[in-house]
């Protein structure tokens, strides 16, 4: 790998600091690519080299002649641009504070529309997907996701399990339109079509940024360094670094990677490999794709925290070289003979090991007649996935069908311990038993790969085997079969019923394709008239109970309103099931709800009380400091009492402000827990029915209405 192959194509200072991540590129005026940035707490810069001044708010900045500056009143939390208005192509300025949203034309000073944002801003994207065929601001906020237009009408609204962190436009599913692709804190990966989410894709961390490639591919980031390209949604190669993305972009024909370090490389899409590298020379704050020289082609745009720009041209990124490098095969030369070199390496490490155990198995051991090296031709690796209810976990079992040993065992797996996705057993002599024991804690509901490496020989042996194995857990593994009749639970308590038109013999494979069974699940009888089912979670010790009768009436009784839904999800899956009605009644989600209701309408009553008497203060300050200066003339005493009571008004305004944070923050808090209810409600229900849900408590909400959401949860509407 070459790290100075690619050279910038242009360098540009913008003397200002950017703060990561709140950087885009616009053409205000229809035609000219311009670098707009965040370039500290209330101000926002914007680099126009191709245009003259621009007249308005924004004034021109003193430290550069191409660069005007744009003062707010609020903090910057986002930046996006769009061409919002259907008259005209030209794109409008996105700015996101705290808890609202402007839309600002750039090109004729004037606002748009300015939108309270009561769930926060963290990510703004402008686009179209599915049936909303003109260009919206979508706004991804602390547990939903918002779409607005041009005038600021709310477009749709929709819950997210947690806080909005990246969101693109694609066409995942392949049918001609796009798709909303949200990515967020609570790792997951979700597919929003038509105000409806279709598809989430679990990963290992929360994602941090999301990249079209293709059609049929999607680049992503996590926060824990790893980096990906899904295709037609499956994971086609992944990379993991101890720097965190900030951005991904398709350049090149390769995925260039910006790191939070400066570094930025280039990736062969189909395998991940680095084909090139550079690094800046400060902290990366932004890397972009956009026609910034105006010749028709997009120039990959890095963009530093210290104001540093560099253009890469495409067509040098795809050739490899310079004008400076002669030979452009020389690196791939370079990288074919060091892989041949390891392969010789590992190959004639192996033989040395043959060479071993040949020579152990004709001279054995004088004390012990077993071979130290050597083993038998038969030897298998064994592994099973039993529950431990007394421990609360799976115990993974490692051995060997013979006197062999697992001397140790590298075990990897996505999102299962807490230290990362490896974990490594290495019993001491002592311990070593014929079984290696590995506890496993799986957080959430999702299926798992485990991949085991493990070291297999004597006690004695020097030299081991190495053996591969994968097991896959199932989605539901957690829960294990409750025998004991006297533990069923009451089924008056929290449920979820419904009615479909399946066979019981399709539930029975469902059931045991999803859960850990000692033994598959059968029907007493052909003509069996119920299939029950009790389980027990070994998270907490809860019981789930599912009762299918041969009438089609399904009931799931638990009391995790999260479960029932994906229990709901993964049966409508299985079943092909398009729309599906339920009925529920959880008193715990429902005693939750009201409490959140009661404490954001409380808050709510709280700011507005706050803001009013933070005006009334700061009028008094505004009153009080003229008159302070005025006796400063007549009455030095005078003076001190309106300055006295200036500190003091001022010390009241700085614990207001406190208050007011705090308040904020609580209320932030409050409707999170509130939309993740609404969630787990919709996810009760499946295809048509599930919008309704979102759709209703959108209005109830807004309505302050808290017995209309507590009967949507129950039966998907309010009546």
């Amino acid at each position: 790998m070459n790290v100075s192959t690619v050279q910038p194509v242009f360098k540009l200072e913008l003397n200002h600091k950017v703060n990561p991540g709140i950087v885009t590129l616009a053409k205000y005026d229809g035609t000219h690519a311009c670098l707009t940035a965040s370039a500290g707490y209330d101000k926002i810069i914007i680099h126009h080299p191709h245009v003259g001044a621009i007249s308005g708010r924004a004034q021109r900045s003193e430290n550069h002649r191409e660069i005007s500056e744009l003062n707010l009143s609020q903090a910057v939390i986002a930046l996006a641009a769009g061409p919002l208005r259907p008259d005209t192509n030209r794109d409008i300025l996105l700015i996101g504070s705290p808890t609202q949203i402007l839309a600002y034309d750039v090109h004729d000073n004037s606002d748009l529309f300015f939108k309270e944002a009561p769930d926060g801003v963290n990510v703004i994207v402008a686009g179209s997907f599915g049936k909303y065929t003109k260009t919206l601001a979508i706004v991804g906020g602390n547990s939903s996701v918002l779409g607005l237009t041009w005038e600021g009408n709310e477009a749709f609204w929709n819950v997210v399990g947690g806080k909005v962190t990246a969101m693109i436009t694609f066409d995942f599913d392949r049918d001609g339109e796009s798709e909303l692709i949200v990515g967020s804190e609570d790792s997951f990966i979700r597919v929003l079509k038509d105000n409806q989410f279709v598809a989430e894709i679990a990963e290992t961390g929360p994602v941090v940024c999301l990249s079209v490639i293709s059609d049929v591919r999607f680049a992503y980031g996590l926060a824990n360094g790893t980096i990906g390209i899904y295709e037609d949604g499956v994971r086609l190669w992944r990379v993991k670094s101890k720097q965190n993305a900030i951005s991904l972009q398709w350049s090149g024909e390769a995925l260039a990677c910006c790191w939070s370090n400066g570094r930025v490389d280039w990736r062969d899409g189909s395998s991940g490999r680095v084909l090139r590298r550079v690094q800046m020379r400060a902290s990366a704050a932004a890397m972009l794709l956009a026609d910034y020289r105006a010749l028709g082609t997009p120039d990959l745009v890095c963009v530093s925290v210290r104001g540093e720009v560099l253009g890469y041209s495409p067509t040098q990124e795809s050739s490899g070289f310079n004008d400076t490098t002669k030979n452009p095969a020389t690196e791939e030369d370079r990288l074919a003979i060091t892989e041949l070199l390891n392969k010789k390496q590992a190959l004639m490490l192996e033989l040395q090991h043959y060479e071993a155990n040949a020579a152990s198995a004709v001279m054995p051991d004088l004390e012990d007649d077993r071979p130290t090296t050597a083993m038998p031709t038969n030897t298998r690796l064994q592994v099973a996935v039993v529950h431990s209810l007394d421990e609360g976990c799976l115990n993974l079992a490692i051995s060997t069908n013979n006197e062999t040993i697992v001397r140790a065992a590298l075990i990897l797996a996505e999102g299962i311990f807490e230290s990362g996705e490896t974990l490594a057993r290495h019993p001491p002599l002592s311990q070593i038993r014929p079984i290696l024991h590995v506890p496993l804690h799986p957080p959430r509901d999702v299926p798992v790969d485990v991949h085991i490496k493990a070291l297999v020989g004597y006690p004695n042996s020097e030299q081991y085997h190495i053996f591969e194995m994968t097991k896959q857990l199932p989605r539901f593994a957690m829960y294990t079969m409750n025998y004991n009749a006297t533990n069923r639970i009451n089924y008056n308590s929290s449920y979820v019923t419904f009615q479909i038109t399946e066979r019981l013999q399709r539930i029975c494979i469902w059931a045991n394709q999803n859960f850990l069974l000692e033994n598959e699940l059968e029907l007493n009888s052909e003509d069996a008239k119920e299939f029950h089912v009790n389980l027990t979670c070994l998270r907490d010790q809860s019981t789930l109970d599912m009762n299918f009768n041969v009438d089609g009436n399904v009931k799931i009784t638990t009391s995790d309103m999260r479960l029932a839904g994906d229990l709901v999800q993964s049966l409508a899956v299985f079943l092909n099931l398009t729309d599906l009605k339920s009925t529920a009644n959880f008193v715990e989600a429902e005693k939750k709800l009201r409490e959140e209701m009661e404490n954001a309408s409380q808050a709510g009553e709280m700011r507005s009380r706050l803001a009013a008497e933070t005006a009334e203060r700061a009028q008094l300050i505004t009153a009080l400091l003229p008159a302070a200066q005025d006796a400063a003339s007549y009455d030095l005493k005078e003076m001190l009492n309106r300055y006295k009571e200036v500190v003091m008004l001022n010390e009241e305004l700085i614990a207001a402000c406190h208050v007011r944070r705090a308040t904020q923050e609580h209320a932030v808090a409050s409707l999170k827990t509130l939309h993740t209810i609404l969630q787990q409600a919709a996810r009760l229900r499946v295809g048509k029915y599930s919008k309704a849900v979102v759709s209703a408590s959108r209005n109830a909400v807004k309505e302050n209405n808290v017995e209309a959401l507590i009967k949507i949860i129950q039966v998907g509407e309010s009546l």
